[in-house]
C-alpha cells in the first residue's frame, strides 16, 4: 500500500504538487587549483509537494546542527542530502518558469541539505532544502 500516494491525493487539491527537475549529485572532482567541483547525473523530472518545515523539524535540524533548512519537499522518488563521508553534495532541485510553478519559487535552485523521511526502497521521501544563490555563469 502507497500511504504516501493516497496522502499526496488529499494534500495535493490544497497544496499543488509542482514539477521541477532533480539534479542528482554524484560526488565531486578537484579543479587544478584544488577547488571541490560537484558532480551531477543528467537532469531529470520530479514532482514535488512544497511544505513548511515544522517546529519538531526545526528542533531536529538544529540538533543535527543545520541551519539552513528552509523549506521541506516530498518526492516520490529517493533524494540524498548532504553527505561528507560519501562525498555527495546533496541533491539539487530546480523550479521551473512556468506559470503552473508558484511565483516565490520559478527559476530558483534549491539543495537537499536533510533527509527528513523514507527509506531507501520505500519509493518516496521528504527532505529538508535551502535556496542556493544563483551561479552567474550558469
Amino acid at each position: 500500500m502507497n500511504l504516501r500516494g493516497i496522502a499526496n491525493s488529499l494534500t495535493s487539491s490544497i497544496n499543488p504538487n509542482i514539477v521541477a527537475t532533480l539534479r542528482r549529485s554524484t560526488g565531486y572532482t578537484l579543479s587544478d587549483s584544488g577547488r571541490q567541483v560537484p558532480n551531477y547525473a543528467a537532469d531529470e523530472p520530479i514532482t514535488v509537494q512544497v511544505q513548511a518545515l515544522t517546529q519538531k523539524e526545526l528542533q531536529h535540524l538544529d540538533k543535527l546542527n543545520i541551519s539552513n533548512g528552509q523549506a521541506s519537499v516530498y518526492a516520490n522518488i529517493q533524494l540524498s542530502s548532504v553527505d561528507r563521508p560519501s562525498n555527495s553534495g546533496g541533491d539539487i532541485i530546480v523550479f521551473g518558469t512556468d506559470a503552473k510553478t508558484p511565483a516565490g519559487l520559478r527559476g530558483q535552485t534549491w539543495l537537499v541539505v536533510a533527509l527528513l523521511e523514507g527509506w531507501p526502497g520505500a519509493g518516496w521521501s521528504k527532505a529538508a532544502i535551502t535556496s542556493q544563490m544563483q551561479d552567474p555563469e550558469a
